[in-house]
């Protein structure tokens, strides 16, 4: 088995009770892909018909409001990502999901994921775990937006995902904590300041 089903494998028992056995009769379905710095997985507008396992690299997930992007989410190594609503019911996607760095990926297609769950009621599982993890992702950003301040919600990142912050471009930052790029810059110092 290749090193990113492998490790796919173990993100999935970390979330679920899969056993070798439920998890080996996804093998023939999952496809290991490379996907550049630019590329997309799905752009706003399109169907998006697979869900991503990231083994390597940074996606981002972002909304276009007035011709401005709007960031919602940053996704890194060991995590899934996809335009859910637009995955789970074949709809076009109301955002556009972004490669960041170029990146290694394991994916699942809707039409694999809903064959494995007519044969495997561990799947059936799998796919509501996923779509849970996803509503409390948004519950958590939509509580972010209403009642933080863009210093609290920086000053999150920094505490709950350092990472983002040294990967990701600072316009995409600034969008994501809705403010501009000179606001951000403020902020860091702000933060700096307070350090030193």
């Amino acid at each position: 088995m290749e090193k990113e089903i492998e490790n796919f494998k173990v993100y999935l028992k970390e979330i679920t009770a899969i056993d070798d056995e439920s998890f080996d009769i996804a093998i023939k379905y999952l496809q290991v892909e490379k996907i550049g710095k630019g590329d997309f997985l799905v752009k706003e507008g399109a169907v998006c018909h697979k869900i991503a396992f990231i083994y390597k690299g940074l996606f981002r997930i972002y909304n276009l409001k007035d011709g401005n992007e709007i960031n919602t989410c940053f996704c890194r190594e060991n995590s899934i990502s996809s335009s859910f609503n637009s995955f789970i019911y074949q709809i076009p996607a109301k955002e556009s999901v972004q490669v960041l760095e170029d990146s290694v990926i394991v994916t699942l297609t809707a039409t694999g994921l809903d064959e494995l769950q007519r044969v495997s009621a561990v799947w059936q599982t799998i796919r509501l775990m996923l779509t849970e993890k996803e509503c409390l992702r948004l519950t958590d950003r939509a509580e972010s937006l209403s009642f933080e301040s863009a210093l609290e919600k920086y000053k999150n990142l920094l505490k709950y995902q350092p990472e983002i912050i040294q990967r990701v471009p600072v316009q995409h930052i600034a969008s994501y904590i809705g403010v501009s790029r000179e606001t951000l810059s403020r902020i860091r110092s702000k933060i700096k300041s307070s350090i030193l």
